[in-house]
């Protein structure tokens, strides 16, 4: 790595992972505390994220096309192509807001009943579903403000926005979920009221900042709702293969989701206590995929092929080595952190042995989020890129979740290592992909 690849590395990768991390923390704080409160509600909260995690992946894809665009457009100097980037997903976006929330806030109870057969599990996930509809428009707010942000080279601003909001949260997890001081003890209820008033003071903090911001660089960026045909032309084309594939890779997770949810309480409490260490050791290298996206695609945009082309061999490097280092690190810890837990013997040791299955996939899971999800759309490759998250998904992982659940009847982790294979048939085509070089095109043309 070069001098002003690191320098570019650092700036942008370092807040995101920060705050990534911060949040992933956040989650291991509330399953903490949550965990006290029984394996019912742990695997309620675990299953009710799961479809929030629909609208969540969803908008961030919505968010990567849009990335996308700024970063090339951002390179170019081209402010109405980053305003237009900007304003079109986001507007977008708010049609899924309001889809997620009329289906969490009215019908919650049906959702969950799909995902669950014990009634105590499926009326916890419930009432934490409906309560979290009012942190859906935050969160979306938040999460296009901070693109803009990272594209305009202040990453360490979405971070701030971020640890605050997390402070926020694990404070009123505290209050709330057990009952301190002169607050009630509203358990699920409790940590769904302190995820929502987190999101609310993220959202608020990050958008005075991007003002701040926006009047530094002397940048305009008003609202617009005229764009033009060729714009539309040329993100829809960007946008509808990566929406496609999130719908469907969303889709896929929450199969399994289910499929976990029907083996039993425990086994689907012993999941959710994995969720936290999974978000740590993913949210570590988060930066570093989101700078990958935005480094080579400023590099495409002002048309060095040869210097992307290096970046990208540069992450994928740094992202192998990571992967290996991390993946042990979490099997080695493992026996220590499910003691953190008030839960069944049998519930800490399946969590240990999927933590196990995890490591095993772990460098795989992170290759694809880094190189398959930033290097290669950094080029504009979504419509490939979707094609090979379908075949990972429906043509491996599904299929072998069920096979492995239904017909072998393995035990929770087989059924997590034997779904997780998917990875590496999207890893093999990604490195082709790469190897090719016919990924690198300039699409802010």
């Amino acid at each position: 790595m070069d001098k002003e690849f690191k320098q570019k590395l650092l700036h942008i990768a370092l807040p995101v992972t920060t705050q990534a991390l911060m949040q992933s923390s956040l989650n291991l704080i509330d399953q903490i505390m949550i965990g006290s409160l029984g394996s019912a509600c742990i695997a309620g909260i675990g299953l009710a994220g799961k479809f929030t995690s629909i609208l969540s992946v969803l908008v961030a894809a919505i968010v990567s096309a849009s990335g996308i665009l700024i970063s090339q457009y951002y390179g170019a100097k081209n402010e109405k192509g980053v305003r237009d980037s900007f304003y079109l997903p986001f507007y977008f976006s708010l049609l899924f807001v309001l889809i997620f929330s009329i289906l969490s806030f009215f019908i919650p109870n049906q959702i969950m009943s799909l995902y669950a057969d014990d009634g105590e599990t499926i009326s916890k996930a419930a009432a934490y579903l409906k309560i979290r509809t009012a942190g859906y428009l935050p969160s979306v707010i938040t999460m296009f403000v901070s693109t803009l942000l990272r594209n305009m080279q202040k990453a360490k601003l979405p971070a701030i926005a971020g640890i605050v909001s997390i402070a926020i949260n694990t404070l009123m997890n505290w209050l709330l979920i057990n009952g301190v001081w002169i607050f009630p003890r509203l358990e699920e209820s409790g940590a769904a009221i302190a995820t929502v008033l987190s999101q609310i003071f993220e959202m608020l903090i990050v958008t005075v900042l991007f003002l701040r911001e926006k009047k530094k660089q002397n940048l305009f960026l008003h609202p617009t709702v005229s764009f033009s045909k060729t714009f539309i032309k040329n993100i829809s084309s960007i946008l509808a293969p990566i929406l496609v594939g999130e719908a469907l890779w969303s889709l896929g997770e929450n199969v399994y989701a289910i499929i976990y949810g029907h083996l039993g309480t425990e086994p689907c409490a012993a999941m959710t206590l994995m969720y936290p260490i999974q978000g740590i050791a993913i949210g570590s290298l988060r930066g570093v995929a989101s700078a990958s996206g935005i480094i080579v695609g400023n590099s495409l945009g002002a048309g060095d092929e040869k210097k992307a082309y290096g970046e990208a061999l540069g992450f994928v490097r740094l992202t192998v080595t990571a992967g290996i280092i991390i993946g042990v690190f979490v099997c080695l810890i493992s026996p220590l952190y499910v003691c953190l837990f008030n839960v069944a013997p049998e519930t800490r040791t399946g969590t240990i042995k999927i933590l196990a299955a995890f490591s095993a996939v772990f460098t795989a899971k992170v290759f694809n989020m880094v190189v398959g999800g930033g290097v290669l759309q950094a080029g504009g490759q979504t419509k490939f890129m979707t094609l090979v998250n379908i075949i990972g998904t429906w043509g491996c992982g599904v299929p072998f979740g069920f096979i492995s659940a239904y017909v072998f009847k393995f035990p929770i982790w087989w059924v997590y290592f034997a779904l997780s294979l998917e990875e590496y048939v999207r890893l093999a085509i990604s490195v082709w992909l790469l190897k090719s070089r016919r990924w690198m095109k300039n699409v802010a043309v």
